[in-house]
């Protein structure tokens, strides 16, 4: 059974990610639908028909895939640690314990120099980013000297909340 969480943040993608998925189904969906269907030649009607439908599936299974699997990044924190996922779904995740938390940050860096972009990135020098938009991150230093930055519109709230958590669970124990 999971934890309660303590304080739960999620971060969507910039307009711009949306506007370039949406760039890749027309570029993409339909010239793969025509070519499939038939582009209307000589199949007639079933193969327009075939086309929509072909056209629709991919229009709408596409976008379902990509919010499903990568389509935002959910940040908890949980009695034992910080955990992240991606997606709806949260198939791809990580936990944090505090154990392994040396320090917290809250810093304004550059996304493309430093990771060259965003997403789940790994930097040179034991740094990692998860980050969906922005310039923002609470940077968590590990025991292993690993820098992780956590993609977030309100870093120092987050870090509010690591802090508090780590200090309640200290004084539990």
């Amino acid at each position: 059974m999971q934890s309660r969480v303590e304080y739960e943040e999620r971060s969507g993608w910039s307009w711009w990610v949306h506007l370039m998925l949406l760039g890749v189904l027309v570029a993409v969906v339909w010239p793969v639908a025509d070519a499939a269907g038939g582009g209307g030649g000589e199949g007639g009607a079933s193969a327009t028909g075939s086309a929509a439908v072909l056209r629709l599936l991919l229009g709408l299974g596409i976008p379902l895939l990509f919010y499903t699997f990568v389509g935002q990044l959910r940040t908890r924190v949980r009695p034992e640690g910080v955990e992240l996922s991606w997606g709806l779904a949260g198939v791809i995740r990580k936990t944090i314990p505090f154990e392994e938390i040396q320090a917290v940050e809250a810093v304004t860096y550059s996304p493309l120099k430093e990771f060259g972009g965003w997403g789940l990135r790994f930097g040179g020098r034991g740094k990692q980013a998860w980050t969906t938009r922005g310039n923002r991150a609470a940077v968590l230093t590990l025991a292993n000297g690993t820098r992780f930055y956590l993609g977030s519109d309100r870093p120092e709230r987050v870090i509010q909340w690591i802090q508090m958590t780590m200090a309640k669970r200290k004084r539990e124990t």
